[in-house]
């Protein structure tokens, strides 16, 4: 089973980064999902051997790092982007169809900073929320990533 820690939208709380990966630091991987990557990168600094997969996020200005990406674990496809670039707070249909058609049963995503977890069609959808409103989540691919659990932190945490 693999433990992922799914967090976005930290818009400059580098300190909630730094409790959550302190917190979940037996995590396999962590993704990131964008707006935040400069707080990502300094609590990282703490965290050096941690995989992580990012992406950029509409406010993550001079990002390097790519709008979306795909990944496997356990043999569990994973679709992974900010959501901007799919319309993502006006439905999720788009989301959707960009999932299916990297072939991914889940798709990770935020800008929203609502969290969701819901079956839409043939994919996952999965949005952890604002971890600078102390939202986190951590989704497990074993035995299906639906039975993930979302969870919000204390900010003393």
């Amino acid at each position: 089973m693999t433990k992922l820690l799914i967090l976005s939208d930290s818009h400059n709380s580098t300190g909630a980064v730094e409790r959550i990966l302190h917190a979940e630091s037996d995590a396999t991987a962590v993704i990131f999902l964008g707006d935040g990557l400069r707080d990502l990168e300094e609590a990282l600094t703490f965290y050096p051997k941690m995989k992580v997969y990012a992406v950029a996020g509409n406010c993550d200005f001079g990002a390097l790092e790519p709008l979306d990406g795909l990944a496997a674990f356990d043999q569990v496809v994973i679709f992974y982007t900010h959501g901007h670039m799919y319309g993502v707070k006006y439905d999720l249909d788009t989301l959707t169809d960009a999932a299916e058609a990297r072939g991914a049963e889940v798709a990770l995503f935020g800008h929203t900073h609502v969290p969701v977890a819901k079956q839409h069609g043939s994919v996952f959808l999965f949005n952890p929320g604002s971890c600078g409103r102390c939202y986190t989540c951590l989704l497990y691919t074993s035995p299906s990533p639906r039975d993930g659990l979302l969870s919000r932190m204390p900010s003393s945490a």
